[in-house]
């Protein structure tokens, strides 16, 4: 039992260690992430859109604009009474995401340069241009000396095209530009000259408390920032890349078109972006201005709403951090664990509510750890849970089914035992039945009684061997026959064994002859002498009783490293290959024994091998067809460990199996 319920942990332990290390090999590739990124995403579009809040307004290019004014570029002079009128109405800050690297007629730029030098700090886009030189495609020099500092625009998106998360440092030929949210949040935060803090688990920016609080609403306030610091979750070895915490899919923030803007009803559009911070960029579909996001629909979003979107996970500090590797490798280490310990320990209905619950709460906790803003790949949870489930399971599905097999196959041995007995208990009670009836009803004269009697005598003995053999193997097979160890002299139980058996080889005309040359006189071992001799009694019977007349049955001695052996041969029929593998079997006959006429059960060979293997030994055969066989009793020379010794007996009683 002990063997068999270690077998099975290993071999649980062995399947897990196996499904662990596909889980992680399968979930830390390119085929796991991007499932990953597919559950990111659902999680966004379950939570559902989210209030963008009043203090961030989009001042859209959109297809009204380009519909009044023509096509992109817009005339620059457009541009400049844009940003005129967005400084009239005194906003908090200006984003301007657009390149304006190209000049005009001097008259727009000069107007351009005048609007920028409005009261309201103006951020200034950049970006890399594309190619190996990698050069930064700066805004005009009298362009940037009127803006307050200058942000890339770049976006970074993954391998689906889906973009999740902004670099918020971005290097090339040589500079480094911060992200144009970024320059946002530090202008807002009151403290812009001063230098973002770089450690190795974020960005730390200062806050100037008084600046905050002379600003009045529309941005952060002081008192959340107790340190005079805030620190954004960008770490070095993510390259300083930040998850953006959409707030809903596109047309989520509040917008003015530029063309409303510009017309007669400006002032209405003035009034909603005071005090606001404004972000001017292109929003319309044909601009080709557009990025995927996990609430993209086959429509991407237009780059200045991202960026609004990144300014609002800045000012709300509502960031989306994700699980370190450690973490997740003890997760995926513990749900392996775990589903493996339910299946091996668990069964029936009870199993399956456990493993239910226990797939549900996998699959819900990553999402309500999103929404408390850790992010947690999904399928890289699922995929320990899943692939134990399969390779354990079908285990346990094959184990059940072998057991089954097993069982099924005991029950038919033990039908098909039962039926041989049955059948060779039947001829002797018939014989008994019909010589008591005769009896009884018969007038009989001695003779003929004394003959009777005695067949009643010789079947009834007949009945009780056969009766006491088959309890003897089932004792044995079950461990309930107990083993007398003594010390034996294996020669004399031999030798006692062939004199008994003597006399019926001589009425047979079979030769008993001892084979090894040097013959022993004495071959000390433990041993229960009577079980013993039994099981000698019952190979030299059966080769005395198959082999024909004229012929020899030979018997030897001999003395191995660890054990001894009595090997007896015989000059009988043989056996084929299926009959040996079958003739340790209980009620087995071949069937040149039953053609023989010989009489016999078929459980000699079986007590003899069960006596063997209790003294921790066995027997072995070795037959060919119509070549006789030669039958071998193993027996350990010296006393198993842990055996007591003879004198030892008396104190620790009787030694059992």
């Amino acid at each position: 039992m002990n063997h068999r319920l270690s077998k099975q942990v290993l071999a649980y332990i062995g399947l897990a260690s196996l499904c662990l290390v596909f889980s992680i090999l399968l979930g830390w590739s390119v085929y796991g992430s991007r499932i990953n990124h597919i559950f990111y995403d659902r999680f966004f579009r379950q939570r559902g859109a989210q209030t963008a809040g009043e203090n961030i307004v989009i001042v859209a290019i959109d297809d009204a604009t380009l519909s009044r004014y023509g096509a992109l570029p817009l005339d620059r002079s457009l541009l400049a009474r844009a940003i005129q009128q967005i400084q009239q109405a005194r906003p908090r800050l200006v984003a301007v995401d657009l390149l304006l690297t190209d000049r005009s007629t001097p008259e727009a730029d000069g107007d351009l340069e005048q609007a920028l030098a409005g009261a309201a700090p103006v951020v200034l886009a950049t970006a890399l241009e594309a190619g190996s030189r990698g050069r930064w495609l700066l805004p005009l020099p009298e362009f940037v000396e009127k803006a307050a500092v200058l942000g890339h625009t770049h976006a970074d998106p993954g391998s689906d095209g889906v973009n999740r998360q902004v670099l918020l440092a971005k290097q090339g030929d040589g500079q480094r530009y911060w992200a144009l949210a970024l320059e946002c949040y530090r202008f807002l935060l009151g403290a812009p000259g001063e230098p973002v803090t770089e450690t190795d688990r974020a960005l730390e920016v200062a806050v100037d408390g008084q600046a905050l609080a002379q600003a009045g609403e529309g941005g952060p306030a002081a008192r959340d920032f107790p340190q005079g610091v805030a620190r954004v979750p960008a770490t070095r070895r993510g390259q300083r890349s930040l998850l953006i915490n959409y707030a809903g899919g596109e047309g989520t923030f509040p917008q003015v078109s530029l063309a409303s803007l510009l017309s007669e009803e400006g002032g209405a559009g003035q009034d909603r972006l005071r005090g606001k911070i404004v972000l001017l960029g292109v929003t319309a579909q044909a601009t080709g201005d557009r990025l995927f996001t996990p609430f993209s629909a086959g429509l991407g979003m237009a780059g200045v709403e991202i960026h609004a979107n990144i300014l609002r996970t800045l000012l709300r500090e509502n960031y989306l951090r994700p699980a370190g590797d450690f973490n997740i490798f003890l997760a995926v280490f513990g749900i392996t664990l775990a589903t493996a310990w339910v299946l091996a320990r668990f069964q029936g209905l009870r199993l399956m509510g456990l493993l239910t619950g226990f797939g549900l709460m996998i699959l819900l906790v990553p999402y309500r750890l999103f929404l408390a803003g850790q992010v947690w790949p999904a399928f890289s949870l699922l995929l320990p849970f899943g692939t134990t489930l399969l390779g354990c399971g079908a285990y346990q599905l094959f184990s059940a089914r072998r057991k089954f097999t097993e069982s099924e196959a005991r029950r038919r041995r033990s039908q098909q035992q039962f039926e041989m007995a049955a059948h060779e208990i039947r001829s002797p009670l018939t014989a008994i039945l019909g010589s008591s009836e005769l009896l009884s009803r018969y007038p009989l004269d001695e003779a003929k009684r004394k003959q009777i009697v005695d067949l009643i005598y010789q079947e009834s003995q007949r009945l009780g061997k056969l009766v006491e053999r088959f309890l003897s193997v089932e004792r044995l097979a079950a461990g309930e026959m107990e083993l007398q160890r003594v010390a034996v002299n294996l020669v004399s139980v031999l030798e006692r064994t062939v004199d008994r058996l003597r006399p019926l080889a001589e009425r047979k005309q079979v030769r008993l002859i001892r084979e090894d040359a040097d013959a022993v006189s004495e071959m000390v071992i433990e041993a229960d002498p009577e079980l013993l001799e039994f099981a000698v009694s019952n190979l030299l019977t059966n080769a005395v009783k198959y082999s024909p007349a004229g012929s020899s049955v030979r018997y030897s001695l001999e003395r191995q490293a660890s054990r001894v052996a009595v090997h007896i041969s015989d000059s009988g029929p043989g056996m084929t290959q299926e009959e040996s593998s079958r003739v340790f079997g209980r009620f087995f006959r071949t069937e040149a024994a039953e053609n023989s006429g010989t009489s016999g059960f078929g459980l000699g060979l079986a007590i003899a091998r069960e006596i063997a293997r209790h003294h921790g030994g066995d027997v072995m055969l070795e037959t060919k067809p119509g070549a006789g066989s030669r039958f071998s009793i193993f027996l350990p020379a010296a006393p198993p460990s842990g055996t007591p010794r003879p004198d030892a007996q008396d104190k620790q009683g009787q030694v059992a199996r």
